[in-house]
């Protein structure tokens, strides 16, 4: 219960050390499972000051949902990055190493909106805008995705050693490729799941998804925080669905990108170092 409690800021201080004890085999089962009780607990506390600003059957609702969002979402995708990196690769890791290395990525995002948990709680209690409360939960969850996706990332690279450059090249292809499956898988669950929020004027469900996606809801809850009418926002629409699109898929590229020029700095100096 201790490694529960301390094992996200140690991570935190020293995520590449982490990693390194993955590859290595050390403990990894009683890594994931302490993890994964890391990611439920928080997400269950941001899920439950979530559905609160409905009502208290609400935020027990989305409680539960929200750790069965991020965790199915896992379970889906999981195996398409091991089996592709399987047969691609020829990856040494075993599926354990691979769920630790995922796990850690989500319980950083976890970690995170517990964190805005509070932030959440103190709009459920001054705000009324159901559109404006919609988009700041996305806003949230969406920041905190971005960042575990960034560690995610540099577990991955950490931990799967390729066995020349042309290999690793298309190491990191197939990770963000996977990554992008990931993020729309998630939103497809995201969808099939609510309400997580739930309209003020709606009785309580416990799943009722609207009849379009997930994209097209956060387009019409922009258009609501922004109050357009419909046939102001009918040449606005698509440019905002767009944008959303393209601001995702950046925050992917940008993480990695980040995560690969800090990775290949270490690296040359290291070189340099055995070079003398």
């Amino acid at each position: 219960m201790k490694n529960v409690f301390s094992i996200m800021p140690n991570f935190l201080r020293d995520p590449d050390e982490f990693f390194r004890s993955v590859q290595r085999e050390e403990d990894v089962k009683g890594k994931a499972v302490t993890l994964a009780l890391v990611a439920v607990f928080s997400f269950m506390a941001y899920g439950f000051m979530v559905g609160l600003a409905k009502s208290p059957l609400q935020a027990l609702s989305s409680s539960i949902k929200l750790p069965i969002l991020f965790l199915s979402t896992m379970a889906f995708c999981l195996p398409a990055l091991y089996f592709f990196s399987l047969a691609l690769l020829g990856t040494p890791l075993k599926m354990m190493q691979v769920l630790t290395v995922v796990l850690a990525g989500i319980s950083v995002s976890a970690f995170l909106l517990l964190g805005l948990a509070p932030v959440t709680l103190f709009f459920v209690l001054t705000s009324g805008n159901y559109e404006f409360f919609q988009l700041l939960a996305v806003g949230f969850v969406g920041i905190s995705a971005s960042i575990g996706v960034y560690f995610l990332w540099r577990g991955m690279t950490l931990v799967e050693t390729a066995r020349n450059d042309g290999l690793k090249g298309l190491r990191q292809r197939i990770l963000l490729l996977w990554i992008m499956l990931y993020g729309f898988v998630g939103t497809q669950m995201t969808w099939r799941l609510s309400p997580f929020i739930g309209r003020p004027e709606d009785p309580f469900y416990i799943i009722k998804p609207s009849r379009d996606n997930f994209y097209v809801d956060v387009v019409h809850a922009l258009q609501g925080a922004l109050n357009l009418q419909l046939s102001e926002a009918s040449w606005i629409a698509p440019i905002l669905l767009a944008t959303l699109c393209v601001i995702g898929l950046g925050a992917v590229i940008f993480a990695g990108g980040a995560l690969l020029g800090t990775m290949a700095r270490p690296t040359k100096h290291m070189q340099t170092s055995e070079t003398k």
